[in-house]
């Protein structure tokens, strides 16, 4: 029969639910007769055999280290899946923050009864047969016990489908008669391990098939395969629905006095943590191999799920998987640059990663696909890395605009300004707004991150989330931020506003002033000034330029300590907890309480203790370089690195340089490698800051080269299969009298168990790998950059450079400008004027009183122009010149031109 499905409009909150839709589907005939195998035949009559509710062990989600992920480029199939040691483990659908499965494995036990051995506990390899698609083939096996089994995972590019293409081996001399085989799955249905329902659903049109289908809510998937299951007592297939330690298959065959065979046969069981197992049936013939499919659909109900399932089974299989792989053929050959030839595997591997954790429904990305210390961690903990970040969102969006993918890149900042930026004022404060559906939110405001649909998760505001989305923005062009110009400006305004201060930096658990929150949101206001220009507002564009210069002058002061306790005491410290003083009419409004040298203790999370904010360091300050704030060879940034190289790099024998997050980090697995607790843990070293240390050394020489020895070790970092890691073991050792272990049978520089691939980290290879050809960092921003005399910005068509040097003399607290009458020098706007800064020209030297900078300017003109300071209160004094009026350079029709000028005052 024909049934008209509907799935209504009621948005799932907590689950990312989606927009209602309605459609026409042809749906099975479902039977409670068992027509065990083949398609023909009068089956044996049967009676449903149900559980009685109950709720079996707590459920929990699979492991975070991924040895493998995927999805079809293609919109019509919305599943998402993952694989743990070679078998699959998380399965999202219809949306990346959705998990459905958390694992999917085969159990082997012999015809003898004598053992049984599950998949995922066995030497496995994992491989990309096609290096340039998202399809992967696992090999699991005991050689001791004579087995094989070989899988190819992809999913079906038209439909809501995940199939494995399945080989079984005897080994050995054993032939497959001697083998019981069973199919094991553990369903976590709508992002819930508990309050599933499973049951045994027989099909009868358009084909005949007995299937385990599990639901919950408005989400359902069914469990099928090309062969027959084992047929039991009766005729009846051998398919059982289960709790979780308690009735489930596993239980059957490995729990507890088991005779390591399958017996029970449970139809049906609702209402908590349920596993599903099938036996399957390897024939009579006394053949070595046996090759057969098995197909995971879903659905928004049971009989969508089946249908799809039965869809899925009932086609050319090969021709699906030279689909699935032709989509990402032609993706990576048509959308991503190859680097001038310099693009390896793993390039590819990390730009196809980051394609797959993009949503389908609205262009989002998530942090990671699945949850750190998930074999640990349970319902409570629904959203895992699987969540939308600003900041990581920011980081690999701009990876894929690197790599070419300027469409992702788009999706994504339609996506922040469109559904995630917010939209009103409610609650008194972060974690202080009752009556307020999603919680905090301010006009222009980022959540610190959210649910696909935008739907805000934990309440905390960072501030550099704030500004990246303009960044990002900007980077893209006019297209793309002109049309977006009045919710940028709202963002913009919001961080004026409320920064430099934040309510947490960019680890998400202290308040102050950050020097890496700082980097980013004075980037993000130089671009806001310019995206506000383009749009005819000058005065908004003023506003955040002023503050940005501030704030660029001002970070030394606020964050940069010459009393710390650490090698010669000059450092960037992690964060100054100061409040913001909010007094004063002019910029002093941004300065903090206290500064970077006050005795001020810091209570750090994740157990990290209560120190001397002067005591903690880490490598946020170097993210002023990337963002174009300061100069590579700035004086700060050049005293902060003994003490960050002295205090958190450690060399892994050979692999290459890490480094710790900061001393006294606490996010990590405990001593003696049990999972993290958020209490007493241990982080370990992070890849990514390889990466970020290679980016720098780029900047500091101005050669690609300079970089290759950090992706030589990011690469001997990743996993076999070429994936980041967020964190990799260290050898046994002191931070600064924190110690940190080196668990039994955990190996230095391998991945511990936090996450694994970590988007953010896929995304710093790639800007590695092009910045190492380009023998720049190809993604400074260079409207920031170029502002702050940290970057040469070649002129554009009609354009040439001036390279200005001003003598003048100052006092502490004041700045040097050039203004004139071309947009490029601000068009006589004191608050739209170019900085001209102090450079270093030598160790321990710098070119005071010569102020210097270069700025592109329209050629073959006579352009006026005139210095000014700023003074520390944000007035302005103009330069005396003899006779008044203004300075006249004219410039040339190509080339450069240099000025020498000398100012009194």
């Amino acid at each position: 029969m024909r049934m008209r499905i509907s799935c209504g409009t009621t948005i799932l909150l907590l689950a990312l639910g989606l927009a209602g839709c309605a459609f026409d589907a042809e749906e099975p005939i479902l039977s409670e007769s068992a027509v065990p195998f083949g398609r023909g035949g009068s089956p044996p009559p049967q009676r449903l055999k149900a559980l009685a509710a109950g709720s079996g062990a707590a459920s929990v989600w699979g492991p975070a280290d991924k040895s493998f992920l995927g999805t079809s480029m293609t919109a019509a199939s919305r599943v998402y899946f993952t694989g743990h040691r070679g078998i699959v483990s998380e399965v999202f659908y219809p949306v990346l923050d959705t998990v459905n499965t958390v694992d999917l494995q085969f159990l082997v036990g012999d015809t003898a009864k004598t053992f049984v051995d599950e998949e995922k506990q066995q030497s496995y390899t994992v491989t990309q047969p096609d290096k340039r698609s998202m399809r992967w083939q696992a090999t699991t096996t005991n050689s001791g016990h004579n087995w094989r089994i070989t899988k190819t995972v992809f999913t079906d590019p038209g439909r809501n489908a995940l199939i494995q293409r399945v080989k079984f081996d005897a080994l050995n001399g054993k032939n497959v008669t001697q083998f019981n085989l069973y199919l094991l799955h553990n369903p976590a249905m709508d992002n819930s391990g508990a309050g599933d329902s499973s049951k045994t659903i027989n099909t009868v049109t358009p084909a005949a098939r007995t299937m385990l289908v599990a639901s919950e809510n408005s989400r359902a998937s069914a469990l099928a395969i090309s062969r027959s299951w084992k047929a039991g007592a009766g005729g009846l297939p051998m398919v059982s629905s289960g709790f979780v330690g308690e009735t489930d298959g596993w239980t059957d065959l490995l729990g507890g006095s088991s005779d390591k065979t399958m017996s029970w046969r449970n139809d049906a069981a609702s209402g908590g943590n349920v596993a599903q197992m099938g036996w399957i049936d390897l024939g009579a013939s006394a053949v070595t191999s046996v090759s057969f499919d098995v197909v995971l659909g879903f659905g928004t109900t049971e009989g969508e799920a089946t249908a799809t399932a039965n869809a899925t089974l009932g086609s050319n299989l090969a021709t699906l998987q030279t689909t699935y792989d032709s989509g990402w053929n032609t993706y990576t050959s048509t959308k991503l640059n190859n680097q001038g030839g310099t693009a390896d595997d793993q390039y590819y591997l990390a730009a196809m990663a980051l394609k797959t954790i993009q949503d389908k429904s609205n262009g989002a990305m998530i942090a990671g696909m699945g949850t750190p210390w998930g074999e640990s961690s349970g319902d409570s903990n629904n959203g895992g890395y699987h969540l939308v970040w600003p900041r990581d969102l920011f980081k690999f969006a701009g990876a894929l605009v690197t790599a070419g993918d300027t469409a992702a890149g788009t999706s994504v900042v339609n996506y922040l300004f469109n559904t995630l930026q917010q939209t009103s004022d409610c609650g008194a404060g972060e974690y202080n707004a009752p009556g307020c559906p999603q919680g905090y939110s301010r006009v222009g405001r980022f959540p610190q991150n959210a649910w696909v649909s935008g739907w805000q998760y934990w309440q905390g505001t960072q501030m550099d989330e704030q500004a990246m989305p303009i960044i990002l923005a900007w980077r893209l062009g006019a297209a793309v931020y002109n049309p977006l110009w009045p919710k940028i400006k709202k963002t913009a305004d919001y961080i004026v506003n409320v920064g430099p201060w934040t309510q947490q930096e960019r680890w998400e658990e202290n308040y102050g002033y950050s020097p890496s929150t700082i980097a980013a949101e004075i980037a993000g206001l130089v671009c806001a000034a310019t995206i506000a220009r383009a749009n005819g507002d000058t005065a908004s564009a003023a506003r955040y330029m002023a503050a940005a210069d501030y704030w660029q002058q001002s970070v030394d002061r606020w964050t940069f300590t010459s009393t710390g306790p650490h090698g010669d005491g000059k450092y960037y410290i992690r964060i100054n907890p100061s409040a913001r003083s909010n007094s004063g009419a002019g910029p002093q409004v941004y300065n903090p309480v206290s500064g970077p040298d006050a005795a001020i203790q810091v209570t750090h999370g994740n157990g990290g203790g209560t120190h001397d904010q002067r005591y903690i360091i880490d490598g946020g300050f170097l993210e002023l370089v990337r963002m174009g704030v300061k100069r590579p060879d700035d004086p700060s940034i050049v005293a902060t690195l003994p003490e960050y190289d002295a205090i958190l790099k450690r060399t892994i024998a050979g692999k290459g340089e890490a480094w710790f997050r900061y001393n006294y980090d606490g996010y990590g697995e405990k001593i003696g490698g049990a999972s993290y607790d958020g209490l007493t843990g241990r982080g370990r070293l992070w890849p990514i800051f390889t990466a970020e240390r290679g980016m720098f050394n780029i900047a500091s020489t101005g050669l690609g080269s300079a970089g290759t020895p950090f992706l030589t070790a990011v690469k001997a970092f990743s996993t076999p299969q070429g994936f980041i890691p967020e964190q990799v073991w260290s050898e046994a050792t002191l931070v600064t009298g924190w110690d940190v272990d080196l668990p039994p049978g955990a190996t230095a520089g391998t991945p511990t168990r936090s996450m694994s691939p970590l988007n953010w980290a896929m995304g710093e290879y790639i800007s590695l790998v092009a910045s190492i050809r380009a023998g720049k960092v190809v993604d400074i921003p260079s409207v920031v950059c170029g502002r702050y005399n940290a970057c040469v910005v070649q002129p554009a068509a009609g354009e040439v450079g001036v390279s200005v040097n001003v003598t003048a003399h100052t006092v502490v607290g004041q700045h040097v400008y050039i203004t004139g009458n071309t947009a490029a020098l601000g068009n006589w706007n004191t608050d739209l004027g170019v900085p001209v800064a102090v450079v270093p020209i030598a160790p321990n030297m710098n070119s005071y009183p010569v102020w210097k900078n270069r700025v592109n300017v329209p050629a073959s003109s006579s352009v006026q122009y005139k210095y000014y300071r700023k003074n520390a209160n944000g007035s302005v004094t103009w330069e005396n010149l003899s006779g008044g009026g203004n300075r006249t350079m004219g410039t040339p029709a190509t080339g450069t031109l240099t000025l020498n000028d000398t100012v009194t005052w």
